[in-house]
């Protein structure tokens, strides 16, 4: 009994070896892919105009074109001497409201002991309630002009995100600018964006590759890991293509724009008949690639491209996706 066991775990040994060394004897084909390449060119991650929200004169520029926005957020400002004038004036005119409001105050406290006691008409206290919560409500009304005064006399500076850069600055100091009117553009250069139209299959191969995403700088014989930020929902009529726009998460040893990159995407080789097989699956003979299919046929093959990482482009009107072919061992 002991025998017929040990005999059966060895069947069982053999049998599962086999299963292991069968399936390592075959390889399915796929179809093969070859890399393309899309160029493009960096850009500012954002970009905005700046414009005056007053008008006037500039008297400071705090920023000049390729510098970044300091950290006041200042670009310029126009100057603001009439809106100081009229800050002033209001804080005049709520000063002269806290004197009447504590001149009240005591009148009507003093008039409220009286007429407790008979001495006065109530007629005298009503008044001075009355001039009380006038003088109050003055002092509100002016404190709200202050705000608006300090808000207005705050727009006289133009402003943006601090570190963005100056792309380009159309004003001077001493130029009247009007309401409204366009004075720089700034951009933020933190970060760079690289937008791309790509076909229909190039954006599967994108999607397919988001992950392990890379792109090339010639140039600077750098490859930076990237993303996809935007997928645009529509197309251009002419090109029927779609524009993507990818961010670079790494900093680049240069933060500007116009910088030329490389996108490489592997897609369906345009052959129909063109596969990528192990190459461990071709027999040479006599300068001839043959490939042996499950069935047992012998198929001539014609080799493409030896990619260098064991696998191989063949071409074959014989072949089928998903056709088994036998490994030899080299």
């Amino acid at each position: 009994m002991k025998h017929r066991v040990i005999v059966f775990l060895l069947f069982i040994q053999m049998l599962s070896s086999y299963s292991v060394f069968a399936e390592q004897q075959w390889v399915e084909v796929t179809p093969a892919m070859r890399g393309i390449v899309i160029t493009g060119f960096t850009r500012a991650e954002a970009k905005m105009p700046l414009a005056t929200e007053v008008e006037g004169t500039v008297s400071e520029i705090f920023a000049d074109v390729g510098e970044s926005i300091p950290q006041s957020r200042r670009f310029a400002c126009l100057d603001s001497t009439f809106a100081k004038i009229d800050i002033k004036s209001v804080e005049s005119e709520m000063s002269d409201h806290y004197i009447d409001i504590k001149f009240y105050k005591k009148q009507v406290a003093r008039y409220s002991k009286l007429v407790k006691k008979q001495t006065s008409s109530v007629n005298v206290l009503d008044g001075f309630s009355r001039d009380l919560d006038k003088a109050r409500q003055a002092l509100s009304s002016a404190t709200l002009r202050k705000k608006r005064l300090e808000e207005h006399k705050r727009r006289h500076c133009i402003e943006a995100d601090a570190g963005w850069l100056v792309i380009d600055r159309k004003i001077e100091k001493g130029q009247w600018l009007r309401e409204g009117e366009i004075v720089a553009h700034v951009g933020n250069y933190s970060q760079l964006k690289v937008p791309v139209s790509l076909s229909q299959q190039e954006l599967i191969a994108l999607k397919r590759e988001k992950k392990n995403l890379k792109l090339v700088f010639r140039e600077l014989n750098l490859k930076v890991p990237a993303r996809i930020e935007h997928i645009s929902p529509a197309f251009d009529e002419e090109t029927r293509k779609i524009l993507v726009d990818l961010l670079i998460e790494d900093k680049p040893p240069e933060l500007r724009g116009g910088m030329r990159v490389e996108l490489i995407l592997k897609v369906p080789d345009s052959k129909a008949s063109a596969f990528s097989i192990s190459k461990q699956a071709l027999e040479e003979r006599f300068e001839e690639y043959f490939l042996h299919r499950q069935d047992g046929k012998s198929i001539r093959i014609k080799l493409i491209r030896d990619h260098g990482d064991g696998f191989v482009t063949i071409l074959s009107n014989e072949v089928k996706e998903s056709d088994k072919f036998k490994l030899f061992e080299k």
